[in-house]
């Protein structure tokens, strides 16, 4: 056997396991998200409607978030059992993850589960157990150290926010927390060996020696990617005298198990098993390939063994993650006989369900095939086409919902005898396309979760950007100046560590006021990036408020949920969030609001608080606030309030009430916005009543009322008169400038403005806006507001044709700008060698400032496109600015 073969045979164990045919065409760009939404779909016309609609249930989203009314039948069909393995039918994809963690909340939060293990290594889900229970160590530290060569896809932003969640549920249920355990066997980390040493010293002293002789060499001091390398090319017998020592530690420290509960040596005797486990299983002599069964074989065993451990150790509930072919309760190919859920079903019979994940085509995370040992670069996105006649996926995919899954134990005889069926299965691992697996679905899983289309998963950034070269052509003295004045980004993802934010935390200064920009609407990368300065001013500049641009109404909403923990983000959202605001109705805002609330549980006394300073939409919660405020502290004005409100508060959802209020003829809007005013001149001459007893009550009720009147203010100008059109623009701005600074001036707190660099600016680029907050706010607060601008070079944001005036979820698409044009602002920001940066353009060197301070074409896309370049004069518009090589498009919120 060559030392080829030997090395790929070595690798198979360790790459996750995928086995069947796909087809791979070109990989689509990066950031390309195909933007599929849930809801019911067509069969071809003809087909007979398939056995399996009876059973099915319709899924509304695999975003993992509430509400959970689809998922009662799921949690039915859980009933008793105490082990629910939830697979995944590729490892790179986003749809898979986020599904279960949606299914894991819905367990935890509903149906008494507290934890969750992984396919992953135990000495990973040891720290990251660590971090869940005490706040201790960070997580975005831990995936990358941990999460490397065949486990690298386990490094995603999908993952990453599963484990915030949870650290964030156990925050708010110090008594009752979520765990976290890696079942794998493919590396042990040192703290294993420390962990196990450290028992002994303690409790079996005489042991040391022996001990510390036996475990001399083999504590890991190479990261794991580099000691996976060099386990799998020690010689065999070097390898073989490793786990006949692990294995004497191992049984040295069973011979001294205690009659009684000692919970260190049973922690400390798992830990030596699972040393035992890993140098097992690179004893295994792979030159010859009859051996790869029983290694994978011994592979799965131990997994199911250490799920088994911390079930009964811990006592929960437990949701297990793997891919689908670890945890079909058969085999799908000769290459792994025994998989984890067999050992499970075979241990615990009833009490281990298993959930089998299919999808009919999308987009996927990669290596090519048979690729050994793995690294980031080796990744990419492949295109799966959609499955192939006779294949398990086509006969799911015939079913009418887009999304669902169904029980097949107690499914019709028509549809479990259409199952019973073997067929060829894609099952995606780390590489693709995989080499053919063979499913019987009846046979192989007690419940079928089949997706139409999946997305790929959003992976993290391990290290600092990566460094590309000059591009050719660029001014010498330039570009110099702007290498030197230039700050490294780190990431864009709201994690810590922070030091790359330091020199910003020093542009900032006494600022009272930061505006954060973005140069798209519909990107993640500027909105993940908005949420990570936030919290960088939060923990360590003591900021306590973000001000979006969104309705005053949703801010209100919520500010109340970041304040009580009542309501849900996610409803709130989809109920104010429509219209133009859609495109803020998405999972980055989501997971911000979310860390905010999180962040309140621990800092009770010293919250951070939200508001919207928009004034396109007046929702129902502002009337009623006024009139409630009218009704106890003006009770003589109530009648009078309520008829000039009556026919006013809306009873459309938001998006339709936009479009219906701006379609009713000018003389209509007019009365309105008349209307409005009186309520707040009624209010503002009230003001002084019992402000000793109900000022601030009486404060936010006025500015309810002023936002009801901005509003039916904002509706009235005729948009069909350009010079109307534009003193309306202006006073959008106007007043959200005011709305901003009566936040500020009645909180108190130092404050993140978040809008589009159009509204974040001190001077405008457009005829349109005459007006602007960031030049307002500047005036009002001097160097108290400081402007953060930000810009692209390439990728793929959400946006609509050019023209919708009303956009709606379906009109949304994901549009791909290509690398900018000469002469741009963005061209000479892209030629920095660092990938992702930013600049204090106040004291940048006099050749920047020179050459910043020329109006040139960049790139500032709304809710459109496409759009033309406008005219910015960056030095006169914005303090400083971040420049992002490659943005991907926002993940947005299915509304409903």
């Amino acid at each position: 056997m060559t030392p080829f073969i030997t090395r790929r045979l070595a690798a198979a164990l360790l790459v996750w396991l995928a086995v069947a045919p796909g087809t791979a065409v070109a990989a689509a760009p990066a950031g390309g998200d195909p933007g599929a939404s849930d809801g019911p779909r067509t069969t071809a016309a003809g087909d007979a409607p398939s056995p399996l609609e009876e059973a099915a249930r319709p899924l509304r989203t695999t975003d993992p978030s509430g509400p959970f009314e689809d998922l009662r039948p799921f949690g039915k069909a859980v009933g008793d059992a105490v082990v629910v393995g939830i697979g995944e039918a590729a490892h790179g994809s986003h749809d898979f993850v986020t599904f279960r963690h949606r299914a894991l909340r819905y367990l935890v939060e509903e149906k008494g589960f507290r934890s969750f293990v992984l396919e992953a290594n135990w000495s990973a889900g040891l720290r990251l157990d660590d971090y869940l229970l005490t706040g201790r160590g960070d997580p975005v530290r831990i995936m990358s150290e941990e999460f490397r060569n065949a486990f690298l896809l386990l490094h995603s932003q999908e993952y990453l926010d599963m484990i915030r969640w949870m650290r964030a549920y156990n925050v708010a249920h110090p008594d009752d927390p979520v765990r976290f355990a890696g079942d794998d066997n493919g590396y042990a980390g040192p703290e294993l060996y420390d962990r196990v040493v450290s028992h002994v010293r303690r409790a079996h002293p005489d042991l040391l020696p022996t001990v510390t002789e036996l475990y001399r060499g083999l504590r890991p001091t190479l990261p794991v990617d580099a000691w996976m390398r060099a386990a799998v090319a020690e010689p065999l017998d070097e390898r073989r005298a490793r786990a006949e020592r692990t294995g004497r530690v191992l049984a040295l420290l069973r011979a001294r198990e205690p009659a009684g509960t000692d919970e260190d040596h049973a922690w400390a005797l798992q830990h030596a098993t699972v040393i035992d486990q890993v140098a097992r299983l690179y004893a295994f002599d792979l030159s010859d390939p009859r051996n790869g069964p029983e290694a994978m074989a011994h592979r799965d065993t131990a997994m199911a063994e250490n799920t088994l451990w911390w079930h009964r150790h811990t006592g929960h509930r437990v949701v297990l993650g793997g891919h689908n072919s670890h945890l079909y309760t058969r085999s799908s190919t000769p290459t792994l006989p025994l998989p984890q859920g067999s050992v499970l079903r075979q241990r615990l019979g009833d009490g281990y369900l298993m959930v089998g994940l299919s999808f009919d085509r999308g987009t996927v995370h990669a290596t090519a095939q048979g690729l050994q040992n793995p690294a980031d670069r080796d990744v990419g996105r492949v295109e799966v086409e959609p499955a192939a006649p006779g294949s398990a996926e086509y006969v799911l995919d015939r079913v009418g919902h887009r999304n669902w899954y169904a029980d097949l134990r107690t499914a019709p005889p028509a549809a479990r005898a259409l199952l019973d069926v073997t067929r060829p299965k894609r099952e995606i691992g780390t590489d693709y396309p995989p080499t053919g697996d063979q499913v019987n679905l009846l046979r192989s899983m007690d419940l079928v979760v089949h997706l139409d289309e999946i997305r790929p998963s959003r992976r993290l950034a391990r290290e600092a950007a990566e460094q590309r070269p000059h591009a050719p052509g660029t001014s010498t003295g330039l570009l110099p100046a702007l290498e030197e004045a230039a700050r490294p980004l780190r990431t864009v993802e709201p994690v810590g560590p922070f030091d790359d934010l330091r020199p910003l935390g020093e542009a900032v200064g006494d600022a009272r006021l930061v505006g954060v920009g973005q140069a798209v609407h519909g990107s993640r990368d500027f909105l993940a990036l908005q949420h990570r300065v936030f919290r960088y001013l939060v923990e360590e500049k003591g900021f306590r408020s973000l001000v979006l641009e969104a309705p005053w109404s949703a801010g209100l909403r919520l500010d109340n949920y970041l304040l009580t923990g009542r309501g849900d983000p996610a409803r709130i959202m989809s109920e104010e969030f429509q219209n133009a605001y859609l495109f803020m109705r998405t999972g980055e805002v989501l997971d911000l609001i979310r860390w905010m609330r999180a962040y309140n549980v621990a800092h009770p006394d010293d919250p951070v608080r939200f508001a919207g300073n928009d004034s396109s939409y007046a929702g129902p919660d502002l009337y009623d606030r006024v009139v409630g405020h009218v009704r106890h502290a003006h009770p003589d004005l109530l009648p009078t309030v309520t008829e000039l409100y009556r026919g006013l508060r809306p009873t459309l959802p938001a998006g339709e009430y936009m479009v219906a209020a701006i379609e009713e003829p000018p003389a209509v809007r007019r009365e309105k916005a008349e209307r409005t005013g009186r309520v707040v001149e009624l209010l503002r001459s009230r003001s002084f009543a019992g402000r000793t007893v109900a000022g601030d009550a009486h404060a936010r009720a006025v500015r309810n009322a002023e936002i009801v009147h901005q509003v039916a203010r904002q509706n009235a100008f005729d948009y069909d008169d350009p010079a109307d059109a534009r003193e309306g623009l202006a006073y959008r701005d106007t007043v959200m400038t005011e709305n901003t600074l009566w936040w500020l001036r009645q909180t108190g707190a130092r404050t993140v403005l978040a809008a589009h660099n159009g509204h974040v600016y001190l001077e405008g680029y457009t005829p349109d806006y005459p007006v602007i907050q960031g030049g307002l706010l500047r005036r009002a607060l001097g160097d108290g507001y400081l402007v953060v601008g930000l810009a692209f070079d390439h990728g793929s944001f959400h946006a609509t044709d050019e023209g919708v005036s009303d956009p709606r979820d379906e009109d949304v698409k994901v549009f791909r700008s290509g690398p900018v044009a000469a002469g741009s602002v963005e061209q000479t920001l892209d030629r920095v060698s660092h990938r992702d940066w930013y600049l204090d353009l106040r004291t940048a060197p006099p050749a920047v400032r020179a050459w910043l301070a020329v109006t040139r074409p960049k790139r500032e896309i709304g809710t459109h496109w496409p759009r033309d370049p406008d005219p910015v004069d960056l030095l006169r518009s914005a303090d400083l600015v971040v420049h992002l090589h490659e943005i991907r498009p926002s993940r947005l919120l299915l509304h409903g």
